[in-house]
């Protein structure tokens, strides 16, 4: 590939004015996720829903958003509507599109797939690249995942060259990204592999290597250990944020974690490190929280100690604790509470993996092997054979204390998922400021850092609102690019 016509960085800002802000702002509608499509209220003769194009240019608007990624997967209507209908408004908006179609892993017999082309993606080339010189807004367009499952074997050196020459006769100009994950995204020899024939890689944020949309923090870190990687090879990186599920995630994100994880991907654009933000899985349809979100016993909240199928060594460990004052002249100093877990079948901790320990400052006073909860979110009640259990030696001459529940992994584990949850505190001889995990601020998190993770889940019926209205106090926030 001669590196005169290859184009050397993602053109986010060559529509003169197009970004206002400075750097993208973009959403995709996930298929495995919900809400993320506007589509029209009624079927067109031809009998489907198809994308509600000006509702979805008015929230793109609304939002602050810049630049739309275009999924062409969910119904056998999307590229007809990309192409006679969202790409001319687009362009008149002064909106970027990026057409993002799926590899062979997504492809199914039954329904979902990038139609009408499929897996010939020497045509999407084409295509793509003769809708961009009409639509200049039409900048660059990307395939999701390629080296998951067998799609390797389809990308190869050989197909990939000719899908890069099918588009840059057309348009040399036009960006071409694929999808890699922090594993990949950080891999010398993945992205040796690919850079002759990519512009970028669309980098889902999911916590460095510990799969799960909780913790949001590490997010510098990972922007840091992406670019640099990425920058080796002279390939630009895009941000993704899951704004809804990501179905290897132990819970759904929220509104918190959301809006800090967009906050540092755009400042990691303002500093020129990055080209930008996607908030993938935005929920735009006004539906309410998925009820099965709702995992407390009682009330919106529980405690949640969680952890991603991802290997961690022995020690890894996280927690949840709280101050709790204690009657000294109490003549019982006791303590119960419920437990439960959901898990993944195929992905169930062993006896022997893992260990919940009660600690109030630090001393035993109660643990079991994880493997003994009740599962499928079925709630019993932790505690001795008497009932509660009894406190009182940890307690001895004291007015308060540190109570802790934590979760430690007692082996190398390689492969375990969990998320077990806490609620329904009951004492006697000392008070629990929040028994019912009601109150985010009550409690204290603490890990080792690694894949266990652990917070106070509370359920909010209007999560997809709150995380909306997060994305776009964000992408409204003027600053200085």
């Amino acid at each position: 590939m001669n590196d005169a016509t290859r184009p050397q960085r993602y053109r986010v800002d060559d529509l003169t004015g197009l970004l206002p802000h400075g750097g993208m702002r973009s959403a995709l509608p996930g298929g495995n996720t919900v809400g993320g499509w506007i589509r029209e209220s009624t079927a067109r003769a031809d009998g489907y829903r198809h994308v509600d194009t000006p509702a979805t240019i008015a929230m793109l608007q609304e939002i602050g958003a810049n630049h739309y990624f275009f999924g062409i997967w969910d119904s056998p209507t999307d590229w007809d509507d990309l192409r006679l209908e969202f790409a001319p408004a687009a362009q008149q908006a002064g909106i970027q599109v990026l057409p993002y179609i799926v590899p062979p892993t997504e492809t199914f017999d039954w329904g979902r797939a990038s139609r009408p082309y499929l897996l010939d993606f020497e045509a999407w080339a084409r295509e793509f690249a003769t809708l961009s010189l009409s639509y200049p807004a039409l900048t660059g367009w990307a395939i999701d995942d390629f080296d998951v499952g067998d799609n390797a074997t389809v990308f190869t050196a050989d197909y990939l060259s000719r899908i890069r020459q099918a588009q840059q006769a057309i348009n040399p100009q036009l960006a071409f990204f694929t999808c890699a994950y922090y594993e990949s995204a950080t891999s010398p020899e993945f992205l040796s592999r690919y850079a002759p024939f990519i512009d970028g890689i669309i980098y889902p944020f999911l916590d460095g290597p510990n799969v799960n949309t909780l913790v949001a923090d590490s997010a510098p870190a990972d922007i840091a250990a992406v670019t640099s990687a990425a920058a080796d090879h002279d390939l630009a990186v895009i941000f993704l944020v899951y704004a809804g599920r990501f179905l290897d995630g132990v819970s759904a994100p929220h509104q918190d974690y959301v809006g800090t994880a967009v906050r540092y991907a755009l400042e990691a654009t303002a500093r020129g490190e990055i080209l930008g933000v996607v908030a993938y899985g935005l929920q735009v349809d006004g539906a309410p929280t998925i009820a099965n979100e709702r995992r407390s016993m009682y009330g919106d909240g529980r405690g949640s100690i969680a952890s991603s199928h991802r290997p961690m060594p022995a020690g890894t460990w996280a927690e949840l604790s709280c101050r709790v004052e204690v009657d000294p002249s109490s003549a019982r100093h006791e303590l119960s509470f419920w437990w439960s877990k959901i898990i993944e079948l195929w992905r169930t901790p062993d006896r022997g993996d893992f260990v919940l320990q009660v600690l109030l400052d630090g001393a035993l006073v109660w643990r079991a092997d994880l493997h003994d909860a009740t599962w499928l979110g079925l709630w019993a009640q932790g505690h001795s054979e008497q009932g509660q259990f009894d406190v009182s030696a940890a307690l001895l001459g004291k007015s308060g204390a540190t109570l802790s529940f934590r979760v430690t992994a007692l082996r190398d584990v390689k492969d375990s998922s969990f998320d077990l949850g806490l609620d329904n505190l009951e004492a006697i001889g000392l008070t629990i400021p929040d028994p019912g995990f009601e109150d985010r601020t009550a409690w204290r998190t603490a890990s080792s850092g690694g894949p266990i993770v652990a917070r106070v889940d509370v359920f909010d019926d209007d999560r997809p609102a709150r995380i909306l209205d997060a994305v776009t106090a964000e992408y409204t926030k003027p600053n200085d690019v």
